[in-house]
């Protein structure tokens, strides 16, 4: 189902990604075959992610992160200093292991698809992961990327739905900072080459009583191309205190995708707004990130709470233990920095009910990266990730003098 897209990234030279994604969107791909689904209920979309972000309580656009500024927040680039290369960073995530298992007798359920769904009745089966690779300058980055997730859900006994979110995207980024007064203030724009397939629907007990896959099978090839664009802006103090406050705006005007394939486009994606704070206190042999964001701003009717995070990172040698609140559930996260390679685990909460503290979907990601990267200081301009003497260190260490590396 998903072989175009492998090829297709095969032939761009992102084999590693490849290789990541193939798995991982097979697994939602049968998935999704054999349950389908819509997004459940009320859960929010998280957009592009990282398992340090996850971590503190899913807080990221006023926080340094050299691989994914520009996803993030492209005015973070004007923090960038030096070179850096993320080889690859692949990252794969689970809601409740046992929610994933109740879905097997669906494969076998044919005709009597209907029983079978009686048991995730109130239960909810998630899949996530991706990947990507990135070079970061000062005030400029490049990424070639892939995402993937799948959720399913069966809501309403007596008249028996499945709903079903899953897309599989890949495609190229590029980023650039604009410094209006610099190293204090400055934005960055984003444009993102997306290409999609997947499908937000409801499968309902018409479907679900005679087992027709059909239906489920041409959904699942909806794919579509769009351009996505994305704003930010960030105001800084540097120094080893530095105060930081953000603005984003996702998706600007909507991101629209083609017809290509299958029985309808992949939905389009709506503009977010979000804005945020940190304070980076660095000190030899420790760093305290707080941070906070408050997000779908412009989105109506999101219940308070839903739409806050509140995130802390606490940076030793060799070792982030990071904690947060998001849509009201706590947020927890381990990293170990070797260096050259990074390992990092989260666990965080999604509501998927109507409010905060209805009804909470408890999903696990674990990331690997592989970085390498040269330091120069504020030589070129940029803030942040260098000592601030002019000298460079290459590798992805995270000595002090370096500031943790930002994933």
């Amino acid at each position: 189902m998903l072989s175009e897209a492998i090829q297709v990234l095969k032939k761009c030279k992102l084999k590693k990604i490849a290789a990541y994604t193939s798995t991982a969107g097979a697994v939602l791909g049968c998935l999704a075959l054999l349950l389908g689904f819509e997004r459940a209920s009320a859960e929010l979309p998280t957009g592009w992610t990282s398992v340090r972000a996850l971590g503190m309580g899913n807080t990221a656009t006023a926080v340094p992160d050299e691989t994914n500024a520009i996803f993030f927040n492209p005015a973070l680039l004007m923090k960038v200093s030096g070179v850096h290369w993320t080889v690859m960073n692949p990252r794969a995530g689970i809601g409740n292991p046992a929610n994933l298992q109740l879905a097997g007798p669906l494969s076998q359920a044919g005709s009597n698809m209907g029983e079978a769904v009686n048991a995730l009745y109130g239960r909810n089966v998630w899949l996530g992961g991706g990947a990507l690779s990135s070079i970061t300058v000062p005030y400029f980055g490049i990424a070639a990327y892939a995402s993937s997730e799948g959720g399913v859900e069966a809501v309403n006994p007596p008249n028996p739905r499945l709903n079903m979110n899953y897309y599989f995207d890949y495609g190229g980024a590029v980023g650039m900072a604009l410094p209006l007064i610099p190293g204090f203030m400055g934005w960055g724009i984003t444009v993102r080459s997306v290409n999609r397939t997947g499908t937000t629907s409801a499968i309902g007990p018409g479907t679900l009583g005679t087992g027709n896959m059909t239906a489920l099978t041409n959904q699942l090839k909806n794919r579509g191309n769009a351009y996505g664009v994305d704003f930010g802006a960030l105001f800084t103090f540097p120094g080893p205190i530095s105060p930081a406050l953000s603005f984003v705006y996702r998706n600007l005007g909507h991101t629209t995708f083609s017809h290509d394939e299958g029985a309808a486009a992949p939905p389009a994606v709506a503009p977010e707004m979000i804005a945020g704070a940190s304070v980076s206190v660095n000190v030899p042999l420790l760093s305290i990130t707080p941070a906070i964001e408050y997000r779908y701003i412009s989105w109506p009717n999101v219940p308070t709470g839903s739409n806050l995070g509140l995130g802390l990172e606490l940076g030793l040698p060799l070792l982030n233990l990071r904690g947060g609140m998001s849509q009201g559930y706590y947020t927890a996260g381990v990293g170990i920095d070797l260096g050259i390679i990074q390992a990092d685990v989260a666990t965080w909460g999604v509501e998927l009910g109507a409010y905060p503290g209805q009804a909470v979907d408890r999903r696990y990601m674990a990331q690997l990266t592989i970085e390498l990267g040269i330091d120069f200081g504020n030589f070129f301009g940029g803030g942040g990730g260098g000592n601030g003497d002019g000298s460079g260190s290459s590798g992805g260490g995270s000595g002090r003098k370096r500031l943790k590396r930002r994933r």
